[in-house]
């Protein structure tokens, strides 16, 4: 039987020490610089469903095909890899829960579907904050208990709201368009509600193209299928790949190993043509 991902790690978790040693953090008690400073580190593993499409196809099912915290840790040491809103959310709950903090998961809902994204409420000084590997929320920010919060980023604007029903809701703002996102749930999501979610995020439309983003030096980085993005404060850039410079970008952009990226692509292709 598969191991529970969102197990309560034991003491002296090889997975957490893997990781701070990786990051070169220096384990202490609990504080907010402490977490800051774990999310920074944590902000270099990429947004990135090439696993799960390999994962996919090799276990046939989703309850063998996801990935564990250990698993994820040890795949983006090797390869440079990273996870989806769900891999990496439990990989950084059990994180932040081996370093001493207090912290669930939260699920959300999106335009497209209900519980179709995953993040992590820490408590800091008594107070839940919002951490979202998936969504490229890093900083831990306060949430909200009756006005909304404006969260500054280098490519854009995010705002959080709380509403009357126990929900929060996050907005992004670019060149003064404010976009609704998704629909945090509070106060959080039980193990079995968040099992759910991730294991019917295997048949997402997602799962048919590549989908990756990473934010680094300041700038957002965004591939959907063949469209590549790069995101600033003043603006976004497209531009279109062709199918011959698609693996080779995907590989520089977002420091996955190449023969990670071959791998998914030949998959999503042979999907491609069956359905074609």
């Amino acid at each position: 039987m598969a191991q529970d991902p969102l197990a309560i790690p034991a003491p002296g978790s090889p997975v957490a020490a893997a990781f701070l040693r990786h990051a070169g953090i220096t384990p202490r008690a609990p504080s907010v610089a402490l977490l800051e400073q774990a999310a920074r580190a944590f902000s270099a593993l990429p947004f990135e469903n090439l696993t799960k499409v390999i994962r996919l196809h090799e276990e046939g099912a989703p309850e063998r095909a996801r990935r564990g915290p250990a698993q994820v840790l040890e795949d983006h040491l090797r390869l440079g890899t990273g996870g989806t809103c769900f891999s990496l959310t439990a990989l950084f709950l059990h994180i932040v829960r081996a370093l001493g903090f207090s912290a669930e998961p939260v699920l959300a809902d999106r335009p497209y579907g209900p519980d179709t994204h995953s993040a992590l409420l820490v408590v800091l000084d008594g107070r839940p904050h919002l951490v979202d590997p998936g969504y490229l929320v890093f900083t831990p920010v306060p949430v909200p208990a009756k006005e909304e919060t404006r969260i500054a980023t280098p490519f854009n604007d995010m705002v959080l709201t709380p509403s009357p029903r126990g929900t929060l809701d996050l907005a992004t703002c670019q060149s003064q368009v404010r976009k609704h996102r998704m629909t945090f749930k509070l106060p959080g999501a039980d193990p079995a509600e968040f099992l759910r979610a991730w294991h019917a995020s295997f048949s997402w439309d997602m799962m048919r193209y590549p989908l990756l983003t990473r934010v680094t030096g300041g700038v957002q980085r965004y591939l959907q299928k063949h469209r590549f993005q790069e995101r600033r404060r003043e603006g976004a850039a497209h531009r279109a790949l062709a199918p011959e410079d698609l693996a080779a970008t995907i590989a520089r952009e977002f420091a996955v190993a190449p023969a990670v990226v071959a791998r998914a692509l030949d998959i999503l292709h042979r999907k491609e043509s069956l359905h074609a």
